[in-house]
């Protein structure tokens, strides 16, 4: 009894071991990818568009069929558009086609990188991203993938098939990738926040920085539209996938800075290349090719005048008063402002201009709670020696908003000079347009308009200056003109399918309006730099008109206040608003020939940009009348800020409030040992250049 009962032990005993093995067998065989057909670099194919994607047939943007696929996942996307980045490790016979691709689904949860999976789904060619629209569930293989079959990142190398960068990056599409040495890779913006993907980018292009079309070519012609295509096949965003730890390591970075060492897989989204970023950026990762510079310190007894575009300063952190609008598009807290005004006080003091004209100063009124007002005692009391000191230039006040404020808006414009360089003969306020229509309202900010006599000038010559400092409308918010265009392209466009004549009647006006670039409100600021040069005709003497002038050196409101000729330039016609007013009259202006004022930093494209928006352009300037050319000696953009991130400065403190060390700063010819001594805070001190002239 006692053995049969052994007996029957044994047995389930080994029963149980038998099929516990069995178990472990199966959870250990490797899961295979039921029906796969294909793989990715087949589906992506050696062109822009996947071979399955047939435009003829009526799946113009989708396969006839379904595939099924295997590769490693490289990296998660959540949000809209969510999915994952998958890419293929066996070898493929394709060497010019991307061996990766981005799988859209919203059921990512149980997807982790480096997982392999089974993919099954048709192909889809999504506003020019190759991807797969997920059919069925996805099979995850093994979630515990072997280092060595991790998928490692490919340099990006441009081949000689390709034709542009544009191509070498759809070589690419979807992969895991590195930037290196070879590919040469150039900051055009340096690292910003982009509050429409609420993340950190940086703008990347080929060989080159990228410089806005309108430069060196009308708005329209055929070389803005070559510039503008050849900038588009040049750049590259770079797409940070968190926020400022990313940056902890960085000293600075600049416009031109060569960029290597980055890893991230290859999106394409809303017409754009976008590398997003897995790594924390380096200092190590970016070669300075244009390091700073500091500015000599002046010889000579030659007039400088600058213009700097202050960044929204505003006081009411420290109880300022308020501006017509009651807004605060500044500092909000009294520290932020301490550091605000330290580097524009420190900027404007490097500059050691005798005037200086500035934009974007909070319009609270000239009294001892004013943004000017503070600004003012700021740089004075920086400055030892007292025959350096500045006074600020005050309108009548006749000339004032509600006998307080220049113009209506929340900022306004702003003059510093120095008594002991300039007599101050009289202050003119030039109104410029404003722009009245059913569709909304716009405005520029008045002129400020001295005239002075040059101390050294001797009087009995009593040679006059006038400088005219202004801020003409933004590119940003539309006008009357931007708004009409707007409604007749939606017109358009719900119209488009009912014929081929109103499908192309809307495509050529899409094209049309496109191929300007010159932003909203070019017509309304090409009246006002008619109106300004017509007022400044009747001041005799020299004139300068300096600013921000929001317009691009071939666009618009520069040719009007430079070179236009209507028979020289007769293909190009420069165009007006027909909603201005000048208090209550109507203008009906029409431009035939330029004003005749010279742009001494004209045909710089290189270094001649004071902002950096997709590309690099100038939208400042210090103007001259004719006479005034042959007493320049000097012409400077300095490049502080828009060759810098304001991002990585302003989140570091040492880049603030300690002195840099010169072996960092590019000095040039003839500068004293030193010359950066107390300039840590220069840099990213607003989104403009600061720029200057000198007249002997």
């Amino acid at each position: 009894m006692l053995g049969s009962l052994l007996r029957r032990g044994i047995i389930i005993i080994l029963a149980m071991t038998s099929a516990f093995a069995a178990d472990l067998l199966h959870k250990h065989k490797p899961v295979l990818c039921v029906g796969e057909n294909s793989s990715i670099s087949q589906l992506q194919g050696q062109g822009k568009r996947s071979p399955f994607v047939n435009k003829r047939s009526e799946r113009a943007y989708r396969s006839d069929k379904v595939f099924t696929v295997q590769g490693v996942v490289t990296k998660l996307k959540s949000g809209r558009n969510a999915g994952f980045f998958m890419q293929q490790t066996t070898a493929t016979t394709l060497s010019l086609a991307s061996t990766g691709i981005f799988v859209s689904t919203a059921e990512i949860a149980n997807i982790k990188r480096d997982s392999s999976v089974c993919v099954t789904g048709f192909v889809e060619e999504y506003y020019g991203m190759t991807r797969l629209q997920v059919t069925a569930d996805i099979t995850i293989l093994d979630s515990t993938v072997d280092s060595a079959v991790r998928v490692q990142p490919t340099n990006i190398m441009v081949a000689t098939a390709d034709a542009n960068f544009s191509d070498t990056l759809e070589r690419y599409e979807g992969m895991q990738v590195r930037l290196v040495n070879i590919t040469d890779m150039r900051v055009t913006k340096p690292l910003y926040y982009d509050r429409r993907w609420q993340n950190y980018t940086m703008i990347l292009s080929h060989q080159q920085i990228n410089i806005h079309p309108n430069t060196m070519a009308f708005p329209g012609s055929i070389h803005a539209d070559q510039q503008a295509l050849e900038n588009k096949q040049r750049r590259l965003y770079l797409q940070l996938a968190a926020g400022r730890s990313l940056t902890s390591d960085l000293d600075y970075m600049r416009v031109n800075d060569r960029v290597s060492g980055i890893v991230g897989v290859l999106d394409f989204s809303y017409g754009e290349f976008r590398l997003l970023a897995d790594n924390a950026l380096a200092q190590t990762q970016f070669q300075h090719r244009r390091d700073r510079q500091s500015l000599a310190p002046r010889t000579g007894a030659h007039l400088r005048i600058a213009s700097f575009n202050l960044l929204n300063y505003f006081n009411r952190a420290a109880g300022g008063d308020n501006n017509p609008l009651r807004q605060n598009r500044g500092a909000t807290t009294l520290s932020a402002l301490r550091n605000q005004e330290i580097q524009l006080r420190d900027t404007i003091v490097a500059l050691d201009a005798d005037f200086i004209g500035l934009m974007e100063m909070e319009n609270n009124g000239f009294g001892q709670n004013s943004a000017i007002r503070r600004l003012l005692d700021l740089v004075n009391q920086a400055i030892q020696d007292p025959s350096k000191h500045y006074v600020m230039v005050k309108p009548r006040k006749s000339d004032l908003h509600q006998g307080r404020y220049l113009g209506t808006g929340a900022i306004t414009v702003a003059g510093f000079y120095r008594p002991t360089q300039l007599k101050l003969v009289n202050t003119r306020v030039i109104q410029l347009p404003i722009q009245r229509s059913m569709l909304g309202n716009a405005y520029h900010r008045p002129a400020l308009t001295p005239t002075f006599i040059r101390v050294s000038d001797n009087h009995r010559q009593s040679k006059r200056l006038t400088i005219s400092v202004n801020h003409f409308k933004s590119k940003g918010s539309k006008c009357a003109e931007d708004k009409q265009r707007a409604a007749m392209l939606k017109k358009l466009k719900r119209k488009r399918n009912k014929s081929q004549q109103s499908l192309r009647a809307w495509q050529q006006a899409k094209r049309t309006l496109a191929q300007d670039r010159q932003g909203h409100c070019a017509q309304f600021r090409t009246t006002a730099a008619s109106v300004l040069a017509q007022a400044l005709a009747s001041e005799s003497g020299s004139k300068i008109i300096l600013g921000d002038l929001n317009s691009y050196p071939k666009e618009d409101p520069l040719l009007v206040l430079t070179d236009y000729d209507l028979a020289r330039y007769a293909y190009y016609k420069i165009v007006h608003s027909g909603y201005n007013y000048l208090g209550k009259t109507l203008l009906n202006a029409k431009t035939n020939i330029g004003f005749g004022y010279h742009d001494p930093f004209v045909n710089q494209p290189e270094t001649g940009w004071t902002y950096s928006f997709k590309a690099l352009g100038r939208l400042d300037y210090i103007l001259l009348s004719p006479d005034l050319l042959s007493s320049l000696v000097t012409q400077k953009i300095w490049h502080i800020n828009a060759a810098e991130s304001y991002v990585v400065n302003n989140s570091r403190q040492s880049n603030r409030n300690q002195e840099i060390n010169n072996s960092r700063v590019g000095v040039g010819v003839g500068d004293a040992v030193g010359a950066m001594r107390n300039m840590a805070s220069v840099f990213s001190s607003s989104d403009h250049e600061p720029l200057f002239i000198e007249l002997k």
